[in-house]
């Protein structure tokens, strides 16, 4: 392995997770929760924590824990030993409309310019995240993107030359029949548009999104080796560092054949429908999916934690933090 198959780092959504409580449905938890739940965080090993989405919201809204909520992450996170990796900013709907570079950029360079010069000084300041989140566009979105990363990029280093870029990109292995609309890519299309992405952009990390964009239980190692194999080469041959981000939840559906008779064709798993079939990743088949990409990775990180695996949501949620709680400490007795 290249890494121990371990957790190391969260993803957190900058505005529902710093300012809302998303899964109790009120307002933010306020400062010693969060103190009680990034302990709970480090007592897991789970050092790192990652911040996307919502950083224009983000910069200007006082929270429940603090009139600057960032300030309290990094000076709580500093305070444990914690890195803190920030997203870089850029238009929420920036796939829906035309992706214009140079309006990208300036925003980007807005609030990279004001996160580092507010923030940087804490010693959990550690790095960005590239705010454009997807697997592969092509035509004149993907040429757009190509630029937008590149942008990203060089005005990250101009301001924090030491300090590491990531991107999160993921992936759609295929299903039985292409019954549904995902999948209709090969793990050489992915390394391929990779490859080129990394080598034109120069990212530092890129930290890949282990089960398929659709977060669908009924994948198996056998389904989605072929593909984190080709992003792990693509980083590899470009001199990019690999982690991997494994997902502690998903849709709880038995195939792809199920999920088109219960939700229909389109693979949205994130419809009203689906919510109530999310499930935390049982603890045997998180293992198997850090063994996979712990052969690959040297960190691993999880978007679902906050919200499967925090111990104080709900009973379901605690029993997983407990579960896995148990694997790690076996793992390192070993």
């Amino acid at each position: 392995m290249s890494c121990p198959a371990l957790l190391n780092g969260v993803l957190l959504n900058l505005e529902r997770s710093l300012f809302q409580d998303i899964y109790a449905d009120v307002y933010g938890i306020d400062a010693d929760v969060w103190r009680r739940d990034l302990d709970e965080m480090c007592q897991a090993g789970l050092k790192k924590i990652m911040l996307f989405t919502g950083i224009p919201f983000a910069v200007k809204t006082p929270g429940k824990a603090s009139n600057d909520m960032l300030d309290f992450i990094y000076r709580e996170c500093a305070l444990r030993g914690m890195e803190v990796i920030i997203a870089t900013g850029g238009h929420p709907n920036w796939a829906a409309a035309p992706l214009i570079v140079a309006d990208e950029a300036r925003l980007v360079k807005k609030y990279v310019d004001l996160l580092y010069d507010r923030y940087g000084q804490y010693s959990s300041f550690a790095g960005w995240y590239i705010d454009y989140e997807f697997c592969l566009f092509y035509g004149d979105l993907g040429r757009s993107l190509r630029e937008v990363y590149k942008a990203t990029v060089e005005i990250c280093k101009e301001k924090s030359p030491n300090l590491p870029v990531v991107a999160s990109p993921f992936f759609n292995p295929p299903t039985e029949g292409f019954i549904m609309n995902v999948g209709r890519k090969t793990p050489q299309d992915y390394y391929d548009y990779w490859s080129d992405m990394i080598s034109y952009s120069h990212f530092d990390i890129l930290s890949l999104q282990d089960n398929g964009g659709q977060h669908l239980s009924f994948f198996t190692a056998k389904d989605t080796e072929p593909y984190i194999a080709a992003y792990a080469k693509a980083c590899r041959e470009n001199g990019c560092r690999f982690w991997g981000n494994v997902e502690t939840g998903e849709l709880e559906v038995a195939s792809a054949q199920d999920f088109f008779q219960r939700f229909g064709p389109n693979g949205n798993c994130n419809t009203p429908e689906c919510a109530k079939y999310w499930r935390s990743v049982p603890i045997e088949r998180l293992k198997t999916k850090l063994e996979l990409m712990s052969k690959y990775s040297e960190c691993n990180i999880s978007w679902g934690y906050q919200g499967f695996y925090c111990p104080r949501r709900n009973d379901k949620t605690k029993k997983a933090y407990q579960d896995y709680l148990e694997y790690r400490q076996r793992y390192i007795q070993m």
